[in-house]
């Protein structure tokens, strides 16, 4: 992916592309320092899907209480996003997307998979998608167990960054190469993807 080698606010801020077929949330617990001990914050990353199977890491924002959808949600229209057949987040989250950009669709992944409005093609992206999500979300939560608390937002953003990008790299490699899955276990999305065929 191109940006493998961006700056962590390049890579916060860059351009997305204007329509995905579905956009997959996830939360992630990071440990923090506050005033002398550990406490947890909750992050929202977003991963995007294209119809042909392609994606990218959308971004990861903290949580600071009740505006945090409709600022995720600000952010990716700024961004560029205008359309997306499938969200797959928190009720909040989808309604503050669908109530800024009607053309965002809060259909369920699997109700979408299930459409006879889709070719097979299609659907087996939209199954790749919750497979990978699923995937990316274990991942990325056992790497946040591991780290000692971070000392501001700052540090803890740039660690969600590279950690991001290194499993969007093994997500990539998964895809083109189904022969080889990923080392943490997407042997299952092979599986799938040959069940769906």
């Amino acid at each position: 992916m191109p940006y493998f080698f961006w700056s962590t606010a390049r890579w916060y801020s860059g351009a997305l592309c204007c329509r995905y077929l579905v956009v997959r949330f996830g939360k992630l617990y990071i440990p923090m320092l506050k005033d002398g001990s550990t406490a947890v914050s909750e992050w929202h990353w977003a991963l995007g899907f294209f119809t042909d199977g392609r994606f990218e890491v959308l971004g990861a924002w903290q949580d600071d209480g009740g505006g945090t959808a409709q600022r995720i949600a600000v952010d990716l229209y700024q961004r560029g996003i205008e359309r997306v057949k499938a969200v797959v987040a928190d009720d909040h989250v989808v309604d503050a997307l669908t109530g800024l950009r009607p053309k965002v669709c809060g259909r369920a992944s699997a109700e979408l998979a299930a459409s006879s409005a889709l070719g097979p093609r299609m659907r087996r992206v939209i199954r790749w998608a919750d497979i990978a999500g699923l995937h990316l979300q274990g991942r990325m939560s056992r790497v946040a167990k591991l780290q000692a608390p971070f000392a501001n937002q700052a540090a803890a953003a740039e660690f969600i960054a590279r950690a991001f990008q290194r499993a969007d790299r093994d997500l990539l490699h998964d895809r083109l190469d189904r022969a080889c899955p990923a080392p943490y276990g997407a042997s299952a999305s092979a599986a799938a993807l040959a069940a769906a065929n």
